[in-house]
């Protein structure tokens, strides 16, 4: 009876010395690890300012050019010369009136032509020299051909135009019969004062463009709008501020066959502040900076993202990671706060489940990593993922090597947050801007191929100068795409 007694006994107690033993060496591994100590401190200490490019395709129509052209070039012209046309006329001379057709341009690719049928008479008169006598002659010759020529305009950086004109004078009919002396052909003798006229009424057209479509006018209206204050948030009271700095110029484009365009790009930049900066006080406009080729819109914008609004997305955010080995790890409730060197604190709930090889694992640990733009996936990432100090302490051998050389790997890979809704928010933003702005009569804003981007992402201590600390993150949207303006009205003096 008493070794009966003896061995309940032993059996009692390796129940209950079992129970603990069996849940320590079987059951899952409970781990609590606390937030990280420190004070954070973000990578930059206030939100950096950003620099960007708004770039704007100003297209005239040739059938502007075309109008201007016909309205201020007089329909028709006259002139006159006293000049010996022949060897044997003295005293000789001359007189002419013609009228022009429509004058049209034309894009050559690489400048401007211009041409207009002409038609008219010359009267001419001399005397036949004879050697005994002079027998007064008189004559007329019928005018026909076109005139024209070529225009390469460029912008100087003082917004003066230099057309480099080349005028041209084809006459195919200019042909004097005088009597015994025959038929003289006299295009070369009107050439000289047929082609001094084109080219002096040419030269008129230059600063009629500079007048009438007053390219100046038009980018000074730009530059003007370019000053932005506008309040982003309430509380705390921020500003963006966006302040021109620069004036670009690129080539005159001729790619286009119905129309001659120049790209004005706007170099400005963006920044955030907490004091309201009232109405902003542009700049004269300034000289230009010539470019040497085209260039596009590039907008950089930097939003601030709160740590409570970037929780607020980390929260629902939940995913389970192969180990490889028969342990599945599932990840939920992600939380985080700024930590410091630029990296973030992460907080993962985690459940590691068991497997032929390991014990589970359960509980909250902190990982700690480098906010990233996955600029491919357009997704909010992390790199350098390690344990927090605190963590590290806490995990065991067993259970370091199971999260580190599985959890950690797999964090790096698929720890990928959308932050989709500052995308559209923007794109919503820049196209309000365009319906919304207040342009000159006459100019028509478009936009084509918007492509809003998450371009880089930083850490900061503070949301302005003088705030206190505000630990957040700031995401920087890029915007680009070709905005072009068509200029569709020109005013003309009566």
């Amino acid at each position: 009876m008493k070794k009966v007694l003896v061995i309940v006994a032993t059996v009692i107690v390796l129940i209950l010395v079992g129970i603990p033993v069996s849940t320590r060496i079987l059951g899952p591994r409970f781990i609590a690890v606390g937030a990280p100590t420190g004070k954070p401190i973000g990578e930059f200490d206030i939100p950096r300012p950003e620099t960007s490019l708004l770039a704007v395709s100003i297209g005239v129509p040739l059938s502007m050019l075309n109008e201007l052209a016909n309205t201020r070039v007089p329909e028709e012209f006259e002139g006159s010369e006293q000049k010996d046309f022949h060897k044997n006329i003295k005293s000789g001379g001359y007189a002419w009136k013609a009228a022009r057709g429509p004058i049209v341009f034309q894009n050559t690719g690489t400048s401007l032509a211009f041409a207009a049928a002409i038609q008219g008479a010359a009267q001419f008169q001399g005397n036949l020299d004879a050697k005994i006598i002079q027998i007064p002659l008189n004559g007329t010759a019928d005018i026909a051909g076109t005139a024209g020529g070529t225009l390469s305009p460029e912008i100087q950086p003082n917004w003066s135009i230099n057309p480099n004109l080349v005028p041209a004078l084809n006459l195919s009919q200019a042909s004097l019969s005088l009597g015994s002396i025959g038929k003289i052909d006299i295009s070369d003798i009107l050439s000289g004062s047929v082609g001094q006229l084109v080219q002096k009424e040419a030269q008129k057209l230059a600063p009629e463009l500079n007048k009438s479509l007053d390219l100046r006018a038009q980018v000074d209206q730009l530059w003007q709008q370019a000053y932005l204050s506008e309040q982003v948030n309430d509380n705390p009271s921020i500003w963006l501020s966006v302040k021109p700095t620069q004036i670009q110029l690129a080539p005159i484009d001729y790619s286009a066959p119905e129309q001659v365009s120049v790209t004005v790009a706007i170099q400005s930049e963006t920044f955030l502040t907490n004091l309201d900066p009232g109405a902003p006080v542009p700049a004269p406009l300034p000289d230009l900076v010539p470019l040497s080729a085209p260039v596009a819109t590039d907008l950089n914008l930097p939003v601030i993202v709160s740590i409570t609004e970037l929780n607020d997305v980390l929260h629902d955010q939940s995913f389970e990671i192969d180990s490889g080995v028969g342990t599945q790890i599932k990840i939920s409730e992600v939380e985080a706060k700024v930590g410091q060197q630029g990296l973030l604190n992460l907080k993962l709930n985690l459940k590691a489940e068991q497997s032929s090889f390991e014990r589970g694992i359960e509980g909250e640990i902190w990982i700690q990593g480098r906010p990233i733009i996955d600029l491919e996936k357009q997704l909010l990432g992390f790199a350098d993922i390690d344990f927090t100090v605190e963590t590290r302490s806490k995990l065991t051998s067993v259970a370091a090597w199971l999260l580190e050389e599985i959890l950690i790997k797999a964090l790096e890979s698929q720890l990928r947050i959308s932050l989709a809704d500052y995308k559209e928010e923007l794109d919503e933003e820049v196209q309000k801007a365009i319906k919304s702005a207040n342009l000159p009569e006459g100019i028509d804003v478009s936009i084509e191929d918007l492509d809003v981007q998450l371009a880089d992402i930083y850490t900061i201590t503070r949301s302005f100068p003088e705030a206190p600390d505000s630990p957040g993150i700031v995401v920087v949207i890029k915007a680009t795409g070709d905005l072009a303006t068509q200029i569709n009205l020109i005013q003309l003096d009566q």
